[in-house]
């Protein structure tokens, strides 16, 4: 299948071609937004969509994969879905350009359109595999966090098989987008249980995994929740990996009040559960070292003008802020902050600034800013340098950097196949058990599960720079970490 598109410019190929990496050029090429026109760098594009006489668009994040001067641009994107797309730049007559697009669309892109356009997909009959679920935001707001959590579930599944699968039978993985919606998320669990997937792995904002164990919560199969969450209770089948914020405002904030002198807190989120329980978590962190919480803010997810908060945070005289906010709404408040020069003013931890939020805010725009997390690209054991490589040869020289919530799903797929082959048996009441007491060595280090709702691993506090990120540790661990525990 070959989507094609066109936009007519009035100016010449070689000015059109130089615009599309400026600010000037973002917003009118197919709405591209891309800081620098160059091999590698990321880009954002709005695809045309034409159905039922109304124009509609599909976001499109990828990087920079080919050049021709002022006459062609290749990128390869990721989500969401993977492959490549074409801009040819042709001369229309004097001073007037005509760039068309065209993008090639194998049978995931075919699947996720038809989905998007209400068609039901077929679901695969019975073929004798273990089907893992794996829900995440291929698409919305969340999209820009979550990019190569499918890649790593896929690579873990892939060395999984490797090592002949789960109880002799080959792992097959199921990928769905929520949308960055609640209900698509639900719509899309009950789907994947109908396929007979044996556990679901969601890799997506808390509302959805709330919408997850509301529409399948009572089969008793493991739900886990991989990335980074605000924790809480439930069932025993319920699982929720990644970091908590106590644990990450308690591993920064006092290095970098130490470093800036700063007392006042102004708290800025995305108003769903995780903003509201990560800022519970962190007042009663502060709190615990005589800090004041002058001002505290919730905005929908989805915001992209973020002027009037700036405003208000700089007359609230907060020294610090504490953002909350998701994906794409992280990154338009940071540019934002540092265009309005709130930078100037003050200091920043931002607890879901990972390797792929940072690459969409820019190098500009991230420096400077603080986060805790359990897993960076620059952590440098020997296992970590292995698996960067094995991804590098799995998906290539243009796919999306790794981030602590693609390699917490990768995680994720190990330990639930651990769980699996230690009791014999995929019985989900007997795995459940079996991932109650779990421990693993993984790319991020040594981490163990303590209970469903209990995952213990070392956090590291780092400091956004050109490129990646400074890693300053020590920090310090969310719990105690087992030692010499053996490899998955």
């Amino acid at each position: 299948m070959v989507l094609a598109a066109e936009e007519s410019i009035g100016a010449a190929p070689e000015e059109v071609f130089d615009l599309f990496g400026t600010d000037a050029g973002a917003g009118w090429l197919f709405d591209a937004e891309c800081d620098l026109l160059t091999l590698g760098s990321v880009v954002t594009m709005n695809l045309p969509l034409g159905r039922g006489g109304r124009r509609e668009t599909v976001q499109v994040l990828g990087r920079i994969a080919g050049l021709v001067p002022n006459r062609q641009i290749v990128v390869s994107h990721d989500q969401p879905w993977r492959g490549r797309l074409r801009m040819v730049f042709e001369s229309a007559g004097p001073r007037a350009t005509r760039v068309r697009l065209t993008a090639h669309v194998e049978d995931g892109g075919i699947e996720w359109l038809a989905r998007r356009a209400g068609w039901p997909a077929p679901e695969p009959p019975s073929d004798g595999t273990h089907r893992i679920g794996l829900i995440t935001s291929l698409s919305g707001p969340a999209a820009v966090s979550t990019i190569a959590c499918d890649h790593l579930a896929e690579m873990a599944v892939n060395e999984i098989n490797a090592d002949g699968g789960i109880l002799g039978r080959p792992v097959r993985l199921f990928v769905a987008d929520d949308a960055t919606d609640p209900q698509v998320g639900a719509m899309e669990a009950r789907r994947l249980r109908r396929m007979g997937c044996r556990v679901l792995i969601a890799s997506a904002t808390s509302a959805t995994f709330t919408g997850i164990q509301h529409a399948v919560g009572n089969t008793g199969i493991p739900l886990v929740h991989a990335v980074i969450n605000e924790g809480g209770a439930g069932p025993g089948h319920v699982f929720r990996l990644g970091e908590r914020p106590g644990d990450q405002v308690r591993a920064a904030a006092g290095r970098l009040m130490k470093e800036t002198g700063g007392r006042n807190w102004f708290f800025i989120g995305d108003d769903y559960s995780w903003s509201h329980g990560a800022h519970h978590a962190a007042r009663g962190v502060l709190a615990e070292s005589g800090n004041d919480v002058v001002d505290e803010h919730y905005v929908p997810l989805g915001t992209r003008d973020f002027a009037p908060i700036i405003e208000r945070i700089e007359k609230s005289g907060a020294d610090l802020v504490l953002s909350t906010l998701a994906g794409a709404d992280e990154v338009a408040f940071q540019r934002q902050s540092l265009a309005m020069g709130l930078r100037d003013r003050c200091r920043t931890l931002s607890l879901l600034l990972d390797e792929s939020t940072r690459e969409r805010m820019g190098d500009r725009a991230a420096a400077g800013l603080w986060t805790s997390l359990g897993y960076f690209q620059q952590l440098p054991s020997q296992r970590n340098k292995e698996f960067l490589a094995e991804y590098r040869r799995s998906f290539g020289r243009w796919a999306p950097p790794v981030s602590s919530m693609a390699e917490s799903t990768y995680a994720a797929v190990h330990l639930y196949a651990a769980a699996v082959r230690a009791v014999r048996g995929d019985d989900s009441a007997q795995v459940v058990r079996e991932l109650h007491r779990l421990r693993a060595d993984l790319p991020r280090g040594e981490v163990e599960l303590a209970g469903p709702h209990a995952f213990r691993q070392q956090l590291h506090l780092a400091e956004a720079s050109p490129g990646g990120f400074k890693v300053l540790d020590p920090a310090r661990s969310s719990g105690v970490i087992p030692r010499h525990n053996p490899s998955i």
